[in-house]
């Protein structure tokens, strides 16, 4: 048996980039392009169908929503039960979202059974019908979730934030109770017509290539009613210094939401805040986690991000404290924001973070699947893989004094929106 020697240093090897899987693109007979991934010992394959079918394009509240959701649920000619039955049967199961931005329905299946189940998914997304019975039912399970939901802080917190980030911006859209009896079988039906029946999309397939891709795709997909993408207009957002705090009688916890709109990944400071918010709160040794939560023991989470969306993005610090803990974890959030600010991060902390985040991109980039969902990413922020390579460069080059600067720029207090909901007493 072998025994670790304790007294010998370990040695720990630098963290690269991943090699990443060269991307290969067919066309179909209608324009549409395909993008493929081959990789994989298993005899499997995923396939992705990005539409441009996210809820900014809703003209009602719930529309995009529930038309992804009930993408197979049926058509003219055959039931949502059917269509589950044959999927089930090859083994294969599907996967269906839907944000801001975009729809992607999935179907992951062993890949000699591709040309069995292709057929079936591909009728039952394009030719759905939305069947009376099945809208009603999975209208009122969202209506009874929403209402669950709704007395729950973290979702009060969240749609306060965002309705006053996005003031005057889908992003900051929700719904209310009132939305679900406004929400009709037709209207569904209206926007899978404009949007998934004559659609601006993208597929991508990765794993084991099933044999002859090329035809079946042509013969399912190639007649498949396509439209360019809608210019993206960049929405720049008003900074808002409020503080909305939103009292619930009887709430054991408050949920707090700080941050401020901000701007997509092409801007040239995004990546550069997002590696702050790394340092703050992104992972379990970060600032936030080891004051909020090891230090004072106020909260299980506590986490920062910088995101990027299509036309906008945001900066957010979000956690639920204890109730009696609100005002120490406000002060305190506030403490780490102002050390960011004043004080220069230390080279043992920058390499700490350097190398969490090469880690984080090592695991998003394992396998291919993993690797498809990268490239749909870096497809919607204008980019390929060859991002990476900046990217690295930028980690390199990254010094406390830029990130201090960019602090004092970005993370200003009187720049933050507030928004706490639960304990309002302090």
């Amino acid at each position: 048996m072998h025994m670790l020697d304790r007294k010998k240093e370990l040695h720990f090897q630098e963290i690269h980039m991943p090699k990443f899987l060269v991307p290969k693109s067919l066309c179909l007979d209608n324009g549409l392009e395909i993008y493929t991934m081959e990789g994989g010992a298993q005899e499997l394959c995923r396939l992705d169908i990005v539409f441009e079918a996210g809820s900014k394009f809703q003209s009602k509240i719930l529309q995009a929503g529930m038309c992804n959701a009930m993408l197979l649920e049926g058509t003219a000619l055959i039931k949502g039960e059917e269509i589950h039955e044959r999927l089930d049967f090859y083994g294969a199961y599907t996967q269906l979202d839907v944000n801001s931005d975009r729809a992607v329905v999935s179907l992951y299946t062993l890949n000699k059974y591709f040309h069995k189940v292709l057929p079936v998914f591909i009728d039952a997304v394009q030719n759905a019908t939305f069947p009376k019975e099945a809208f009603e039912i999975a209208l009122e399970q969202k209506k009874q979730s929403f209402i669950i939901n709704s007395e729950k802080v973290d979702f009060k917190a969240r749609n306060a934030f965002f309705g006053t980030l996005f003031e005057d911006h889908a992003y900051g859209a929700s719904a209310t109770i009132e939305d679900f009896d406004e929400i009709t079988q037709e209207d569904v039906i209206d926007f899978h017509s404009k949007h998934y029946k004559n659609a601006a999309l993208k597929i991508y397939i990765a794993g084991m290539l099933p044999e002859n891709l090329q035809v079946l795709l042509n013969e399912y997909l190639g007649a498949w009613s396509i439209k360019n993408e809608a210019d993206v207009k960049e929405y720049v957002g008003e900074v808002k210094n409020e503080k909305i705090h939103i009292s619930k009688e009887g709430a054991l916890q408050s949920a707090i939401r700080i941050g401020r709109v901000c701007f997509t990944s092409r801007h040239k400071d995004y990546h550069q805040l997002n590696f702050l918010s790394v340092v703050l709160g992104g992972y379990f040794g970060s600032r936030l986690m080891s004051n909020i939560r090891e230090d004072k023991g106020l909260t299980y989470g506590i986490g920062a991000m910088c995101v990027h969306q299509e036309e906008s993005g945001f900066f957010s610090i979000s956690t639920e404290v204890k109730a009696e803990g609100t005002q120490l974890a406000l002060q305190e959030i506030y403490y780490e924001l102002k050390r960011l600010r004043e004080d220069l991060i230390s080279e043992q902390e920058l390499s700490l973070v350097k190398n969490y985040v090469m880690g984080q991109i090592l695991k998003s980039a394992d396998g291919p699947f993993a690797q498809a969902s990268l490239l749909k990413n870096m497809h919607v922020q204008g980019v390929g893989f060859e991002f990476y390579d900046t990217y690295q460069a930028l980690l390199d080059n990254l010094n406390a004094e830029a990130l201090q600067a960019l602090a004092q720029t970005y993370l200003k207090e009187e720049d933050l929106c507030e928004v706490v909901v639960g304990n309002t007493s302090f």
